[in-house]
Formats: C-alpha cells, structure tokens, sequence
C-alpha cells in the first residue's frame, strides 16, 4: 500500500468512528423549551430519594460527558478528512 492509501484508509476510518460518535452524543443544541418551570430548592427531596442538589449534580456531569464526546467525534471527522486530503495530494 501507498502512503496516500493509508491516508485515505486511515481518514475513512476516524472519519466513521467520528460520525458514530455524533450519533450517539449529538452536538449540543441550545434550549428551546417554552413555558414557566417552578424551581425546588437544593435540599428538595424527590421521588427517587436524590436531592435536587444531587439530580442536578447528575444532570451537569451528563451534559459535560456529552460535550465532551460530541466535540471529540466532531474533531475525529475533521482529522479523516485532513488525511484524506492529505492523502490526495501525497
């Protein structure tokens, strides 16, 4: 194999892995609901025995993860497609 196969193959690869990233995790997208929510304080009990202190903890490390992975597959198909390039003009 010549290097700009290997480039080609390798930016193919990251550029699906990536996609399948951006799939499951989704770019952020930014709050559209409408309406009034009633807000509970910290210490709030809810139904499944968590504090809104606790729920909100939960909520904040999802959205962080989900950032994370989203901007990772967004980097990982820009990567395949720099070695794709890359590898059109080796």
């Amino acid at each position: 194999m010549t290097c700009a196969q290997v480039l080609n193959a390798a930016g193919l690869v990251l550029g699906m892995v990536g996609v399948a990233i951006i799939f499951f995790y989704g770019p952020p997208q930014p709050n559209l609901e409408e309406g009034v929510a009633l807000g509970l304080e910290s210490g709030t009990p809810l139904s499944n025995g968590k504090t809104v202190a606790q729920h909100d903890a939960d909520v904040a490390r999802l959205r962080e993860r989900h950032t994370i992975m989203s901007r990772l597959g967004l980097g990982l198909v820009f990567i395949g497609f720099a070695l794709q390039l890359g590898g059109t003009f080796a």
